[in-house]
């Protein structure tokens, strides 16, 4: 293991969860980059979605009464319904190739987010929540970063109150729960070969990032945050572009 490498993804780690505490994503943009360029794209499908679980568990508490559960299901159910074939995506790829998907999703998520930030009419309905769980659910399964998709639902719905930040805790829960539980069934190879102290380790920033984040949520300037996690995806996401690039040519 590249100790350097893995220093950089506690950092991400910490900061994906600060962000996932206080605006309600954030994530996967940040720590799916990070975690493929220490243990590959397809070992960070299962380590983004294993520690992300733990992260929304221990977040949960403190935002339960705010959750919209009826706008849950309609997002979760489809999202659940599509790992498997998102799954074995990630399986048949090439893994540079991967790679590259990775950081261009990762990047043209933000893009695609931020240009519907300045849209002034919001949509929303059944087929855009059911599309917008498929998306997730295929995303999050294959690259482990679906989260490109709530944002874009969550700008052109208008779904940006305090109930969006609670409800995408028990909705990672699941889906990244599910993913985590069928993995090994669909795709068992490419777990990270990881020694015992580094899975340790990696719960340390997660849980410090709750915790810093819960003194955060009514303090920060949250315009500040979300602009911060925009600027490290898409630094992640073009070096996993160069790398998987570089892979690809050699």
């Amino acid at each position: 293991m590249d100790i350097v490498s893995f220093v950089v993804a506690l950092v991400a780690v910490l900061i994906g969860a600060v962000g996932q505490r206080v605006i309600g994503m954030g994530w996967g943009l940040v720590v799916t980059p990070a975690i493929a360029l220490v243990a590959g794209p397809l070992a960070a499908v299962l380590v983004v979605n294993l520690y992300g679980a733990i992260a929304c568990l221990v977040i949960l508490p403190t935002v339960w009464r705010d959750v919209d559960w009826r706008r849950l299901l309609w997002i979760a159910i489809p999202a659940v319904a599509l790992m498997v074939p998102g799954l074995l995506l990630a399986k048949g790829l090439d893994t540079d190739l991967l790679r590259v998907v990775v950081g261009v999703i990762a990047i043209a998520g933000v893009v695609i987010s931020v240009a519907f930030t300045s849209a002034a009419r919001t949509h929303d309905g059944p087929v855009l929540r059911v599309a917008t769980g498929t998306a997730i659910g295929v995303l999050n399964a294959s690259v482990g970063m679906g989260a490109p998709a709530v944002g874009v639902y969550s700008l052109v719905s208008g779904w940006q109150d305090r109930t969006f930040v609670a409800t995408m805790q028990p909705f990672w829960v699941l889906v990244s729960g599910a993913i985590v539980v069928v993995r090994p069934f669909v795709a068992p190879d490419g777990s990270p070969d990881w020694p015992l102290w580094a899975w340790l380790v990696l719960a340390v920033p997660v849980v410090a990032g709750v915790l810093l984040g819960n003194r955060l949520a009514h303090l920060v300037n949250r315009t500040v945050v979300r602009a911060a996690i925009i600027g490290l995806s898409v630094l992640g996401g073009g070096a996993l572009i160069v790398t998987g690039a570089m892979g690809l040519a050699g």
